[in-house]
């Protein structure tokens, strides 16, 4: 196959390929930075909707039941990979973590972890970043996925880590956070994603904030 046989759905600024992400990654060429945030062997699909919070709903599918190979999705001049904590024995060692800071000053009651932690290929001192994780996802008012990340969450480290001109890849697309991310700053994404129905999910809210942005 080729990769316009894997494509999904597009917007002025991404792609969104439907497959397996270890097929398509292969032809995929230049990339600038890699942000993602694949299965962590955790068993979030079998009813969490965050760590400590047990709902009973399911999530699609076996997705979480081990942990990927995450050395063959390096792709990209520089990586991200949220839930690298659980890689620490694969990844390289670094001293550049991201720190997602979910309770900020403690005023919202949270019943999540406090913080969750991304692995970098980047060089510098370690970054938090405060979005507090108030309800569900921020400010966000629906959760399509037990590990949705906030889409604020990922423009404010888009903006600090990323170029204008550089083309951002999420190879676990999910609900589409990244993309939603990219629009937003204006970046220009692929996405891939091997779920049929969260495909549709993250096609149906860039378009929402695509068509949004277009009225400005």
């Amino acid at each position: 196959m080729i990769l316009s046989d894997y494509e999904y759905f597009r917007t002025e600024l991404g792609v969104l390929y439907k497959g397996d992400c270890l097929e398509i990654l292969p032809l995929i060429e230049n990339v600038d930075l890699l942000l993602t945030d694949p299965p962590y062997g955790i068993k979030a699909d079998k009813g969490s909707d965050g760590f400590g919070v047990k709902s009973g709903k399911k999530y699609n599918g076996n997705w979480d039941s081990k942990r990927i190979d995450v050395l063959k999705i390096l792709k990209g001049k520089n990586q991200i990979i949220f839930g690298g904590n659980y890689y620490a024995d694969i990844l390289k060692v670094t001293n550049s973590w991201i720190v997602w800071d979910k309770i900020g000053d403690g005023k919202f009651k949270n019943p999540f972890s406090d913080c969750e932690m991304a692995w970098t290929s980047f060089k510098f001192a370690m970054k938090k970043y405060v979005v507090v994780q108030q309800g569900f996802v921020a400010e966000e008012k629906e959760r399509f996925h037990p590990t949705q990340k906030p889409v604020i969450l990922f423009q404010k480290i888009l903006t600090d880590l990323s170029k204008g001109n550089e083309l951002i890849l999420d190879c676990y697309l999910g609900s589409g956070t990244t993309a939603l991310a990219c629009e937003k700053l204006g970046r220009k994404w692929i996405g891939i994603e091997i779920s049929e129905e969260y495909c549709a999910i993250a096609k149906k809210r860039i378009e929402t904030e695509a068509n949004q942005l277009k009225m400005f």
